[in-house]
């Protein structure tokens, strides 16, 4: 089999409106960027770009062991823009950047600081090995008793068999994804169901589905980093 040619994406545009420069922003000293920059390191992939409008974003991935071999389009780093137009993006600049066209990438939101490196490289090495499987995604166990709350009333997004209460157990698990994907890349076939219709799930530890949205997880977060260390060691990489 041909050695597969791997990337780490960061994608970390400039425009958060929630916590202002986010991706930026330095959590226990370090820019949030420099965590999946230096998990994306440990992981050993061909290449670590970052994906942003910035300059100064990329000077600072830079800093960290990143490659910014050029900046996000316009069209790609709007407040609607979605994966396949940071994809479609990458796929013409690798083309004009005369790049390899990797076959896979390992798609690392900066929001996510805690990863498991065994997880995600055992998630590779199946992707790679098994044709079948369309992409692959860390998935960590979620509340399944969800409701929608419509003019004040709460309403059940699940089969609450009339009860006012139900057991867990008697729904089933559930799973929340968007920590890290891994992506089969075909830059000539990119469109908005890019992960494919067999996507392979990676169980996580709840803590590596942390996700920072505003200011009040960055401060939880920081907390966790700051105080209590020893619960996340293996999940760093700074």
């Amino acid at each position: 089999m041909n050695k597969k040619i791997i990337y780490a994406i960061i994608p970390a545009r400039s425009g958060s409106k929630g916590l202002p420069n986010k991706n930026i922003k330095l959590l226990n000293g370090i820019p949030l960027i420099a965590y999946s920059i230096k998990f994306a390191q440990a992981l050993g992939c061909d290449k670590v770009i970052c994906s942003t409008d910035s300059e100064e974003y990329a000077a600072i991935a830079i800093k960290y062991g990143a490659e910014v071999p050029f900046l996000r389009s316009d069209y790609a780093a709007n407040d609607t823009a979605m994966e396949e137009d940071i994809l479609r993006d990458l796929a013409l600049k690798f083309e004009e950047y005369k790049l390899l066209i990797p076959d896979v990438l390992v798609w690392l939101r900066p929001t996510f600081v805690f990863r498991d490196l065994e997880v995600i490289r055992r998630g590779i090495d199946l992707l790679v090995e098994n044709n079948d499987f369309t992409a692959a995604r860390t998935v960590c166990e979620s509340e399944s008793r969800l409701y929608s709350l419509k003019h004040g009333v709460l309403k059940p997004a699940f089969d609450d068999r009339g009860k006012s209460m139900i057991r867990r157990q008697d729904i089933g698990r559930f799973y929340k994804v968007f920590s890290t994907d891994i992506i089969r890349f075909n830059a000539k076939s990119i469109n908005d169901d890019f992960l494919g219709r067999h996507v392979l799930g990676l169980e996580i530890n709840k803590l590596c589905g942390l996700d920072i949205d505003d200011a009040e997880d960055f401060q939880i977060i920081e907390s966790i980093i700051q105080n209590n260390r020893m619960l996340v060691e293996k999940y760093l990489f700074v």
